[in-house]
């Protein structure tokens, strides 16, 4: 992303390439999305064949709840085009045409809108990202912001992936 990031992604990666684990990359990720989108809430979840496993929650208020929780990439025909692709999409209870399954989820959960993308590692998606709003749908900058920012936790994953020299 070099140069042209937006100062406040340049800021988050920082704080994203000082974390010292995995867990910790994740759990600033998580918050670092809630915090950059405007958002009520942060999922990711770590993708294991045709499961996801929820590892890290992060919401702005209340306690997460769904931490463990497992689904199967093939009951959600979206999320597995994000993950296969790697490329992000965005639901939004409020379209005539929005993804039933995924809207079925997001009625249970208490959203209306959600930005789901890949964090890669050695060109695969090693986790999924469900950032989650109430009241607005993300737009366009939205995506590309997250893009940035799941880029940097996945070049931070790898670094931290790495045997020790």
């Amino acid at each position: 992303m070099g140069a042209e990031r937006p100062s406040d992604v340049a800021a988050a990666a920082e704080q994203l390439h000082a974390a010292t684990t995995v867990n910790e990359l994740l759990s600033r990720t998580a918050e670092t999305f809630v915090g950059l989108l405007d958002a009520q809430a942060c999922t990711t979840s770590r993708v294991m064949g045709d499961l996801l496993v929820d590892l890290v929650q992060h919401q702005r208020g209340g306690k997460p709840n769904r931490l463990g929780h497992g689904y199967l990439i093939s009951d959600y025909p979206l999320t597995r085009a994000v993950i296969e692709n790697r490329e992000p999409q965005t639901v939004y209870t409020g379209d005539a045409e929005a993804d039933e399954a995924e809207t079925g989820l997001l009625a249970e959960l208490g959203f209306d809108s959600l930005l789901m993308l890949a964090i890669e590692s050695k060109e695969s998606a090693w986790a999924l990202v469900e950032v989650y709003g109430n009241g607005r749908r993300f737009d366009p900058e939205d995506v590309d912001r997250a893009q940035a920012l799941a880029g940097e936790a996945g070049d931070a994953l790898e670094r931290l992936s790495r045997p020790a020299q």
